[in-house]
């Protein structure tokens, strides 16, 4: 029996063991009657920016919102059920009860939250750890960055500091992913480094090699100079008698960062290679379509419940190893949420979702039909996108981009003028140009739409006072790459364009900003802080109809906004822990925008939905 006919027994199997009937979401996110209370201290004070989370038995969908200044909560409108409802804020306990919920009638659920002895340092986010880690000295700091720059992209940070191994440990693991870093090799494998090459296409010297004998690549060179300096400091906070880490949470969110409404959606954990799965905002059911035999077959299912360790949900249980989430999502023309493994887009019509790999696949959202297109001459990465005519898709490759006639399957390659520079993600302006962030050199490339001519924006160059001469000298002479960085390197890793406006925007995965750059005259404009975000790793900007920017935290539990008109920055809490959300969409309605968040991390995905105009600050 093949993999594909096997799951998709199991999921038949699946969607028969659980039950038929679930309580209906609603799609409105005013506040009812139905569900309310007030979340106080100890000491019978209120509290603002608790989270307060519900979910009816047997439900895949867990609706969380925060209390107000006065300590107030409010859900909105629920359907017939028992439901679990729990308040949880970092240095608090977790009171959990049980609520009856009929519609039309009022109920209410108080709390009282008991603060900890110590705040649990499993309750923070990666980000939160990260600051708390030493830095009072500047080889300190430095470390901070280090860690950032290369024991962070796999694995959030969070996971393993909680965790204790000594200097003989620590040097096994190391030994081990010096031994996965030579795995894949641009341009056929979108995650590799170049073989003996550096950024920039000059070769290493022929008698370095990698921990498998073979010529040496970015990575490997990165891990081996760090080596001396990174075991002793993982020693140092996470060994046998790690140095005392004063754990403290940020500021809860307050004011408008509470006016909103997250409905999370577990995810089937069994799907087929290459399927497109659509999420059913009621019910929380998936439908999943895949191809068999060469033609697209649907399966409905109730995603399973999942081990309650590892859903994100308890923050006092930590930040646990990815959990079958999705990387990238799509929104059709009715706000319908679409999820696949690897990267993913949408058209600008929003009726076709694009997909790459070893060839361009589309999916049709009207005849619900999967299309696989021309195979293409080197491996799609992690951008796909259609230009506003319907003519051509576009996807980012290791070599720069890829362009597919979508009427005659014709392929055209553009490579980017710095061989080597990691083009990791697309997305096209207002313009059709299509842009491509080069995450190794702190470039975007820009092909232009009429004349097919590629050009390159740098990036200003960081600085800090805690980066070392001997760190410079590595920058120059090694490099950078996705998975590991020098330090001095800014990382655009994802971007977004304004399909409506002038700008374009991508977030720096290493120094936490979002980057500016004008679609006009193909000029860098600024870098934008993100509130405590210098280790929160800001991925995917998007930008809404209103030109506001939303993007998402790999390395922290929020979603972003940016207001670019005045620059300011607004964050809103997500309710579970270790989202590792590197993706987002939006869907613009009469109401506002609603903001879609894939969880790589937690099996997941989030719709925002928010209970103030999100255009006026």
């Amino acid at each position: 029996m093949s993999r594909s006919r096997a799951l998709f027994l199991a999921l038949a199997l699946v969607a028969l063991a659980l039950p038929v009937g679930l309580p209906a979401i609603s799609m409105s996110a005013a506040p009812s009657k139905e569900l309310t209370g007030t979340v106080r201290d100890a000491a019978g004070k209120p509290m603002e920016g608790v989270a307060v989370s519900a979910e009816a038995e047997g439900s895949p969908v867990r609706i969380s919102v925060w209390t107000n200044q006065d300590g107030l909560y409010a859900f909105p409108a629920l359907d017939a059920g028992r439901y679990e409802v729990s308040a949880q804020a970092v240095g608090f306990d977790r009171p959990v009860a049980k609520a009856m919920v009929t519609p039309g009638q009022a109920a209410r659920q108080d709390f009282t939250l008991k603060a900890l002895p110590e705040v649990l340092p499993q309750q923070l986010s990666t980000a939160e750890w990260l600051d708390r880690l030493p830095d009072d000295t500047s080889q300190d700091r430095r470390m901070k960055m280090v860690v950032l720059n290369n024991c962070s992209n796999c694995h959030l940070p969070a996971n393993w500091l909680e965790k204790r191994f000594d200097a003989e440990s620590w040097e096994t693991m190391f030994d081990n992913m010096l031994k996965i870093a030579p795995d894949g090799s641009v341009p056929d494998d979108g995650a590799g480094d170049p073989v003996g090459r550096r950024p920039g296409g000059a070769p290493f010297p022929a008698e370095l090699k990698d921990a498998l004998g073979g010529p040496t690549g970015v990575h490997t060179e990165l891990m081996k100079f760090y080596r001396k300096d990174i075991i002793p400091y993982l020693v140092k906070v996470a060994g046998p008698n790690p140095v005392p880490l004063k754990p403290q949470a940020w500021p809860r969110p307050k004011g408008i960062q509470t006016q909103i409404v997250v409905t999370e959606y577990s995810l089937p954990h069994e799907r087929p290679q290459g399927t497109v799965g659509v999420v059913d905002q009621r019910t929380g059911k998936a439908i999943m379509y895949f191809l068999r035999d060469g033609k697209t077959v649907s399966q409905e299912v109730t995603p399973a419940p999942r081990n309650p360790y590892r859903t994100g949900a308890d923050w006092s249980w930590g930040t646990r190893e990815n959990e079958s989430g999705t990387h990238d999502m799509a929104l059709d023309f009715e706000g319908n949420p679409y999820f696949i493994g690897g990267s993913v887009s949408m058209n600008p019509a929003r009726d076709r979702i694009w997909f790459g790999g070893r060839q361009f696949t589309s999916f049709d959202v009207k005849t619900k039909q999967i299309t696989v297109h021309s195979r293409v001459p080197t491996v799609i990465s992690h951008g796909t996108g259609e230009d506003s005519t319907g003519t051509w898709a576009w996807g980012s490759t290791g070599l720069g981009a890829v362009r597919m006639n979508i009427r005659t399957g014709e392929i055209t390659e553009f490579k980017t003028p710095t061989a080597d520079s990691r083009p990791y993600d697309m997305d096209m302006d207002r313009f059709d140009n299509v842009w491509l962030t080069q995450i190794a050199i702190d470039k975007m490339a820009v092909v232009d739409n009429k004349t097919g001519d590629v050009t390159e924006i740098a990036m200003p160059k960081f600085e800090s006072p805690d980066i070392r001469p001997e760190d410079i000298e590595i920058y120059n002479k090694v490099g950078s790459w996705d998975h590991n960085a020098a330090l001095g390197q800014h990382g655009p890793r994802r971007l977004g364009g304004d399909r409506t406006g002038d700008y374009v925007y991508s977030g720096t995965y290493w120094t936490g900003k979002i980057a500016q750059f004008d679609a006009r005259t193909k000029t860098f404009v600024k870098l934008h802080d993100v509130p405590n975000g210098r280790w929160g790793q800001p991925y995917k900007p998007f930008p809404d109809r209103n030109h506001m920017v939303w993007f998402g935290m790999s390395a922290d539990d929020n979603v972003g906004k940016l207001n670019p008109f005045t620059g300011q920055m607004t964050m809103y809490p997500l309710p579970s822990r270790g989202t590792n959300s590197r993706h987002l969409a939006v869907h613009n309605t009469p109401e506002g925008p609603v903001v879609w968040v894939p969880y790589t991390g937690v099996g997941k995905m989030a719709r925002v939905q928010f209970r103030h105009d999100t255009s006026k600050n």
